[in-house]
């Protein structure tokens, strides 16, 4: 085939980097493109591992977590096995589109100023308050938002700021958790104390202590930590990202979320517990989980908002963009300030020159540049049937609906959570005019059942 010989291998690289970056607005990791790169070649998991002095499972791990984005980026399920056709496919897909379509070039010292721009916009003081809290003994911090409103960038950042104060640091994705170590609480915190041990390089130590130890494994991992991964002269920071992932198996979670919370208090009576600072990011609180057994009442909390007006224009000026208010009101009416939906904006405006006009033209249609996030939102909808039928009803409604027999608060609050619908003074409505012209054309058209 014509495009096989072309399709090379650094094409591919940049390929995927640009596809994670419109799905994660991060370019991909030192760790992501040796899975990748080792991958395209053809190499087995065991032979990238040797190869970059890495254990079999993390790069596993990576490479899971990278077909995930790519999954997620093109559509369709991408796999070790596939992805190379997946990607060539999508590749194809661009060459017929560029080579039909006229597409004026930004000049180069324009896009050079584009690429060295950092997309991450601090909403003072959050980041303050973060940087604060955990140099606390003890530290629970609970980063809470929508999808896509930060909260990994935010912590990355926190963490960062950890480690120039000296601390041992930790970022663990429950992302990595495989199916079967959420089977039961045993695996799932031989996963956890394990993984943790390996990026501490205790893993060893560990290991070996788990399997001889005739105690449950709750008490097992209190002892590791105790034992082998808090003591030391700095403390231990870990970050536990996507906590979401728990909530469907409740047993394991109840448990495990009880057991941080232990720590936690346990941290204002022993030195040694206060030793650890741990930080949860999560999307919403699984209402079947009991909050005074679970950390979500405990620590300090951080809510991630939207922009405001001014790190929206603070923003287009990051990207050589000319606004002034009027345009930024113009954005904001339709997007709000949700930090993926605004920076995806500027980053098309600013590289490809679409005018704002076009962008709120066909935002909320299906050659919108956020179709694939706003299909996201509504696979994750179906799963769903009372919270589907809820957000249909305020999608249809033509003013702000109050709550009644026909709107549960319940559900309201669940879609609050997910960063769906807004809520003010006993009344619920969508978050965007993004959502409600995209969802009410989508429900039109006999889809939403």
């Amino acid at each position: 085939m014509y495009y096989q010989s072309q399709f090379t291998w650094e094409q591919a690289s940049e390929l995927v980097n640009n596809l994670i970056l419109e799905v994660t607005l991060k370019h991909l990791s030192d760790a992501e493109v040796q899975v990748l790169r080792g991958s395209w070649e053809g190499k087995t998991y065991h032979a990238i591992a040797s190869e970059y002095h890495l254990s079999r499972r993390r790069i596993e791990e990576i490479g899971e977590d990278l077909w995930n984005k790519l999954s997620n980026a093109l559509g369709e399920q991408v796999r070790k096995t596939n992805f190379r056709q997946a990607l060539q496919r999508q590749w194809e897909k661009s060459k017929r589109l560029i080579s039909s379509t006229f597409v004026k070039p930004s000049p180069p010292q324009k896009e050079a100023a584009i690429k060295a721009i950092d997309l991450y916009q601090e909403r003072f003081p959050i980041e303050t308050l973060c940087y604060q809290y955990i140099c606390q003994p003890g530290a629970l911090l609970r980063i809470k938002a929508p999808l896509q409103m930060g909260k990994t960038e935010l912590m990355s950042n926190v963490m960062h700021h950890a480690q120039q104060q000296g601390y041992r640091t930790v970022v663990l994705n429950l992302r990595y958790a495989s199916k079967e170590d959420f089977s039961n609480l045993d695996r799932f915190l031989q996963w956890f104390i394990t993984s943790i041990a390996l990026e501490l390089e205790l893993l060893q130590q560990v290991e070996e202590y788990w399997n001889i130890s005739h105690h449950n494994s709750k008490i097992k991992c209190r002892k590791c930590f105790e034992r082998y991964l808090l003591p030391g002269d700095q403390p231990l920071a870990i970050a536990l990202d996507e906590v979401g992932r728990l909530f469907p198996y409740q047993e394991i979670a109840s448990e495990f979320l009880g057991m941080l919370r232990t720590w936690h208090e346990e941290a204002k009576t022993s030195e040694l517990w206060a030793q650890l600072r741990l930080v949860k990011l999560h999307t919403e609180v699984y209402t079947h989980l009991n909050l005074n057994q679970s950390p979500f009442n405990a620590g300090y909390e951080i809510k991630l908002k939207d922009f405001n007006p001014q790190e929206v224009l603070s923003l287009a000026l990051k990207y050589r963009l000319q606004w002034d208010n009027s345009q930024v009101e113009q954005l904001m009416a339709m997007v709000g300030g949700h930090p993926y939906l605004v920076v995806k904006a500027l980053q098309m405006m600013a590289e490809q020159e679409m005018s704002l006009e076009q962008l709120l033209q066909t935002a909320p249609t299906v050659s919108s540049i956020y179709r694939n996030y706003l299909e996201r939102l509504w696979q994750q909808l179906q799963f769903n049937f009372q919270l589907n039928q809820t957000f249909k009803t305020i999608i249809l409604a033509d003013a702000p609906l109050e709550f009644n027999s026909q709107l549960n608060l319940d559900e309201a609050v669940k879609l609050y959570d997910l960063g769906l619908v807004e809520l003010q003074n006993n009344h619920a409505m969508p978050r965007y005019e993004l959502y409600r012209q995209y969802f009410r054309k989508r429900l039109s058209a006999g889809s939403g059942n």
